[in-house]
C-alpha cells in the first residue's frame, strides 16, 4: 500500500484510485459538519485560550516584548525607518500590532491577546489536522496536547509573533492535506495562502516546507500525479513573497550573531520548545512508541509529522555557521508536529483492538497522554507565569521604585550590554514623568535603531543636574556600570558619588549624589 493510500482511513479514501481502464476514480470526499467540527475544534480551543489568559497581564514583559512595544508604537514613517536598519523579518507581525493598539491600547495584556488568540487558533487546527490524518478521537487528543503544553501558555503570554508562526505552520499544513484530497487549483492557491502567512510572521517556519515535499514525493512520485507540480506553484509564490523579507533579514543578521549552536543549546531544546523536560519526556515517549506502531501500517502520515518535527532544527543546526537560527523560540512551529505523533499513540492502540466498536474508546485512549501533560506540567504552567521571565531583569519593579522617590531636577542613566534598560523604562512609565534620560544625544527614533546615541562629552550633557538614578541590569558580583562607555563612566565617578539604593531580580539601582553640592 503506497503513503498515498494509507494517508486516511479506509474508508473513504482522499487519494482517487486508478479504475482498470487507467483513468483515476472520483475520490472519496470526507466532509464533516460544522456542529462536529465545533464540538472538535472547541475545547482545545478553550483550554488553550484559558491557559494564555489566565495572568496574561502579570508577569512583567522583557526585552523582546519591550521592542515589540517600542516598534509598534511608532509612527508609519519612524517604522519603516527602524525596519531599514533592524527587525526587518518580523516588520508584518510589527505593523498588525501597531493597528491593533490603535484599538485596544498598549497594556501588557493588551499587547498579549493576540498571542493568546493564536495559540488558541492553533489548539483547534492541531485537532482538526489529527482528526484528518488519523481520526477524530485523535484529533481532540492532540488538541488538547498542545493547548495543554506549557510552551503553549508561556508563547500565548508573549508580544511576539511565535504564536502566529505556530499557528500557521499548522494551518498550511492542514490546507496541504485539503489541497490532496481535492487537488483544485483553488486548494492549493489557498495553501499557498497559507505558506505566505507562516514565512511573513517569521520566515524560519518556511523551513516546514520540505517537510511538505518529502511527503508529497513519496505519496505520489509514480503515476504523472499533477498534485507535485501544483505543490511546487504554490511553493514558489510563497517564497517569492517571502523573500525579500529574508534578503533584507540577511543584511540584518547582526542581531542575531549572539545565538549559540553549542551542546547546551543542542541538550536543552527539548526542555526549551515543550516548557519543561517532564513534559518533554512524556509528549517524546508518547511519539516515539505511535511511530513504532504505526510506522508498518500508516507510514505517510508519520514521515509527514517526523519531517516537521525534525528537519526544521536538523536544518538551523547543520546552516548555523551561514545563518544563525538555531534557536528554540525560531523553531516552535514544530511542536504541533510533536503533539500529533504522541495523539496518534491512541489510534496506534486501534490496530489491537477487537471489534470495530471499540476502537473509538481505544482511539481516545490518547487522553491519557493529555492528562499526564497536565500532571506533570504543573512546574512548567507555574514557570511560564513567572514574573519576571526567569533570567531576565525586573525592571517592571526598578521603574516603579524609581518614580517613587525621584524628584524634579534629577537625572537618569542606563548601564548593561544586552539589556539596557532605556526602552523597558519608557514602557514602565509611559502614563508617569520619568527622570530626564541626561546622557541621550540623539533619540532612538532619530537614530531609525532601537538604541539611542549617547553623548560624546557626557559634561555638557549632564550639566548641572545633582542627583542622577542609574540603571544597572547587573548581578551583584558585576561592575554596576557595566557595557557603559568609558569616557562616560570616568565622568560620573568623578563628578559624582556613586551609592546602592535598591536590588532587584537581575537589576539594581544606584543613586549619583553630585559631589560639588553644598
Amino acid at each position: 500500500m503506497t503513503d498515498a493510500q494509507v494517508l486516511s482511513p479506509p474508508a473513504p479514501q482522499i487519494v482517487a484510485q486508478r479504475r482498470a481502464d487507467g483513468h483515476q476514480a472520483e475520490p472519496g470526499r470526507r466532509t464533516w459538519s460544522p456542529a462536529s467540527s465545533a464540538l472538535l475544534c472547541l475545547p482545545p480551543a478553550l483550554l488553550a485560550l484559558t491557559l494564555s489568559v489566565v495572568g496574561i497581564g502579570t508577569r512583567s514583559m522583557w526585552n523582546d516584548e519591550y521592542a515589540t512595544w517600542y516598534a509598534s508604537t511608532l509612527g508609519l514613517r519612524d517604522l519603516a525607518k527602524l525596519l531599514n536598519n533592524v527587525d526587518a523579518v518580523v516588520a508584518p507581525y510589527y505593523l498588525a500590532l501597531h493597528l491593533w493598539i490603535d484599538v485596544f491600547g498598549d497594556s501588557e495584556a493588551s499587547l498579549r491577546m493576540p498571542s493568546a488568540l493564536a495559540m488558541a487558533a492553533t489548539a483547534a487546527l492541531t485537532a482538526a489536522l489529527g482528526r484528518r490524518l488519523f481520526d477524530t478521537g485523535t484529533g481532540l487528543a492532540a488538541g488538547l496536547i498542545m493547548a495543554a503544553l506549557p510552551t503553549a501558555t508561556r508563547y500565548g503570554q508573549e508580544a511576539r509573533p511565535y504564536a502566529f508562526a505556530i499557528g500557521f505552520a499548522t494551518l498550511a499544513t492542514l490546507l496541504l492535506l485539503r489541497a490532496i484530497e481535492r487537488p483544485t487549483w483553488r486548494r492549493w492557491y489557498w495553501y499557498g495562502a497559507g505558506v505566505i502567512l507562516a514565512g511573513l510572521v517569521h520566515i524560519v517556519t518556511l523551513t516546514v516546507l520540505p517537510a511538505h515535499a518529502f511527503f508529497l514525493w513519496r505519496a505520489f512520485r509514480t503515476g504523472g500525479d499533477l498534485r507535485l507540480l501544483r505543490w511546487s506553484a504554490g511553493a514558489c509564490l510563497a517564497v517569492t513573497v517571502a523573500l525579500p523579507l529574508a534578503a533584507k533579514g540577511s543584511d540584518q543578521s547582526s542581531v542575531i550573531s549572539w545565538i549559540r549552536a553549542d551542546a547546551t543549546a543542542v541538550m536543552t531544546l527539548p526542555e526549551r520548545i515543550f516548557g519543561s523536560w517532564q513534559v518533554a519526556v512524556v509528549v517524546l515517549a508518547g511519539a516515539l512508541l505511535a511511530t513504532i506502531l504505526l510506522w508498518p501500517v500508516r507510514r505517510g502520515p508519520i514521515v509527514l509529522l517526523l519531517s516537521w518535527a525534525l528537519f526544521p532544527p536538523i536544518f538551523c543546526y547543520v546552516t548555523f555557521p551561514i545563518l544563525h537560527l538555531f534557536l528554540h523560540r525560531y523553531l516552535l512551529f514544530t511542536v504541533p508536529a510533536w503533539a500529533l505523533l504522541a495523539a496518534a499513540l491512541g489510534f496506534a492502540l486501534v490496530r489491537f483492538a477487537g471489534p470495530v466498536r471499540a476502537r473509538i474508546p481505544v482511539s481516545l485512549s490518547a487522553l491519557l497522554v493529555v492528562a499526564a501533560v497536565l500532571v506533570v506540567g504543573g512546574p512548567g504552567q507555574r514557570a511560564a507565569r513567572h514574573s519576571p521571565v526567569y533570567g531576565e531583569p525586573d525592571f517592571r519593579a526598578a521603574a516603579r521604585a524609581v518614580l517613587a522617590a525621584a524628584a524634579p531636577g534629577d537625572g537618569i542613566v542606563y548601564a548593561g550590554v544586552t539589556r539596557n534598560g532605556r526602552r523597558a523604562f519608557d514602557y514602565e512609565t509611559r502614563q508617569s514623568v520619568l527622570p530626564r534620560d541626561v546622557l541621550v544625544e540623539r533619540s532612538s527614533q532619530q537614530n531609525g535603531t532601537f538604541g539611542a546615541q549617547e553623548c560624546a562629552d557626557p559634561g555638557i550633557c549632564v550639566g548641572v543636574t545633582k542627583r542622577i538614578w542609574l540603571v544597572s541590569p547587573t548581578d551583584s558580583h558585576l561592575d554596576p556600570m557595566n557595557g557603559m562607555p568609558g569616557p562616560i563612566q570616568g565622568f560620573l565617578l568623578t563628578a559624582y558619588t556613586l551609592s546602592e539604593f535598591r536590588t532587584f531580580e537581575h537589576v539594581r539601582i544606584f543613586v549619583l549624589n553630585r559631589k560639588d553640592v553644598n
